[in-house]
């Protein structure tokens, strides 16, 4: 990189990764050209990740008149590949329909990128306790699994028991005889996490999650990974997470100051 495209990158990454900090119209401008080169370098199967950097964009301008009016220009002026997802940016800062992220329902991953954005761009606090409060969702692996735990089959007993055997290897252990789950926490996330360590966990439940359980599952273990992660270079996120690792609510909360070894959690 020549001196100019380091200076693009650095300000893209600072304004990407809590802008909140400077407030800097001028940075947030030029962190911007540097999203429409990436922008301009990307095939059309990876435009689905600029639409969280869209979204933090569009907040930086609707949150400042000077980043608002630097960026029209610059967006105006563009006329690279996929001009017209810079163009609709246009438009959509000053669309009175365009979406809060505080105002969506999160359903999956992509709503909490969309809340780890707001943060970024206004340091708040809602958009974070807006995250944490997925680890409250139901533990929908343990619902199942003592259902599947109370059933009674003559027949099968040897496979109900290699498949407690398969879930005890990976730390999932249950006791048939007692009918009961013997592992303490969140399974959800204890199933996400252990599919994470590439091992195919969800094929080996004795039962089928459906498609918004497994999300569910999902969205859980990448709140609390990026709530660590994040922690480490942003003091309200870790404050946020050691008040609220004490306040009721799911087992996975408890999980919240535990130390990640993980890097930077985002990159755009």
């Amino acid at each position: 990189m020549d001196n100019t495209e380091n200076s693009a990158f650095e300000a893209f990454t600072t304004v990407t990764t809590g802008y909140y900090r400077s407030l800097d119209p001028g940075l947030a401008e030029l962190a911007l050209r540097h999203m429409l080169r990436l922008l301009a370098d990307s095939n059309e199967d990876r435009l689905g990740r600029f639409e969280i950097l869209c979204y933090l964009f569009c907040r930086i301008a609707q949150l400042s008149v000077e980043a608002c009016e630097a960026f029209r220009s610059v967006l105006q002026d563009f006329q690279g590949p996929h001009a017209e997802l810079a163009h609709g940016m246009l438009k959509a800062i000053k669309d009175p329909s365009f979406p809060n992220a505080l105002d969506l329902r999160v359903q999956g991953p992509e709503e909490l990128d969309l809340l780890w954005a707001e943060f970024f761009v206004t340091g708040s606090s809602d958009p974070i306790l807006r995250i944490i409060e997925t680890l409250d969702w139901e533990d929908r692996v343990r619902r199942h699994l003592g259902i599947w735990l109370q059933e009674k089959s003559f027949f099968g007993q040897l496979k109900r028991r290699a498949t407690a055997a398969t879930l005890r290897s990976v730390g999932l252990e249950v006791d048939l005889d007692a009918m009961l789950i013997i592992t303490d926490g969140d399974l959800d996330y204890l199933c996400h996490s252990i599919a994470a360590r590439s091992f195919p966990i969800f094929k080996h439940l004795p039962f089928q999650l459906s498609y918004e359980e497994a999300i569910a599952a999902m969205t859980k273990g990448t709140a609390l990974w990026s709530l660590r992660l994040n922690s480490k270079e942003h003091q309200l996120v870790a404050d946020l997470c050691h008040a609220e690792q004490k306040r009721p609510g799911g087992p996975t909360r408890l999980l919240l100051t535990e130390p990640s070894t993980e890097e930077r959690p985002f990159a755009f």
